[in-house]
């Protein structure tokens, strides 16, 4: 059961996105979206997005108090890719932001909700990823095939709205991503555990428990938003989480490297997600 106040205000939202663009009639031309892409941390520039119209988040009611990113626009964009029509939001609001902003956990979950309330089905969440397996290198995807959730943050759920965000992680769509990388990019299906930050998790203690209990990816996003869809999963949502490795389980983090890295593939990384949408 989800919560009526959240769902109401996720609503509105949607609302106000549909009131908004003059150039509508690109909607009834292309169709409403049903695929959303949620960027993260260096996926910014990977999609060759033919851009059709955008709002920043701020414009919209829930999201007044969110703080902006240095370089990187937080906003909502119709787009096509590939002969499809998308949603894309820029800018992901993290769980580890602004300890101070009681609205934080509020605006975490309406970037994801507000999408479902648009009639997404498909969502594609993407992230930047350490790798905490040998197999796994700099450069790879993971497609996470469950989550370890054991170390997690509080997730902006609110009471009553039991969910599994396992549930929307789909077979078939994990393949269709994974047949969409061949001969591109190495890929792999793994599970995926996130730690909140913004601190990196311990090099000598942490990655070693959480390869033990089954994770091949940790990183600090992703599983809020599949926690979400969660609750729309008898609309028929499903979630294709994908994580570009950035660093292996030796390595000293670094927030600017791995950025570095990310950019660095971002053609390979924008043609694998454009392969994946021209098949949804």
């Amino acid at each position: 059961m989800r919560n009526k106040e959240r769902e109401i205000c996720a609503n509105m939202v949607s609302r106000r996105i549909k009131s908004l663009p003059r150039e509508w009639p690109e909607v009834r031309e292309h169709g409403m979206p049903t695929t959303a892409i949620v960027l993260g941390t260096g996926w910014g520039d990977a999609l060759n997005l033919e851009t059709l119209w955008s709002v920043p988040l701020v414009w919209l009611h829930g999201f007044e108090s969110l703080e902006q990113l240095e370089g990187h626009k937080r906003e909502l964009i119709f787009a096509r890719l590939n002969g499809k029509s998308v949603w894309v939001l820029s800018g992901r609001i993290h769980a580890n932001e602004n300890p101070i902003d009681l609205n934080l956990p509020k605006m975490v979950r309406l970037q994801t909700e507000m999408l479902l309330q648009l009639g997404v089905k498909n969502l594609i969440l993407t992230n930047a990823a350490g790798s905490l397996s040998g197999d796994i290198k700099v450069g790879d995807i993971v497609v996470a095939d469950g989550f370890v959730t054991l170390f997690a943050p509080k997730m902006p759920l609110w009471g009553g709205e039991f969910c599994s965000p396992e549930d929307t992680l789909d077979k078939d769509f994990r393949q269709l991503a994974l047949k969409s990388a061949e001969g591109l990019i190495d890929a792999h299906q793994g599970g995926y555990a996130m730690v909140q930050g913004p601190f990196f998790e311990g090099r000598k203690y942490d990655k070693a428990i959480l390869r033990m209990v089954g994770a091949s990816t940790v990183g600090m996003s992703t599983l809020p938003e599949s926690c979400i869809a969660a609750l729309y999963r008898e609309e028929g949502v499903k979630v294709l989480a994908l994580s570009f490795i950035t660093n292996t389980d030796s390595e000293d983090h670094s927030h600017e490297e791995n950025v570095k890295r990310v950019n660095a593939s971002s053609s390979k990384l924008g043609e694998l997600i454009s392969r994946i949408v021209a098949k949804i």
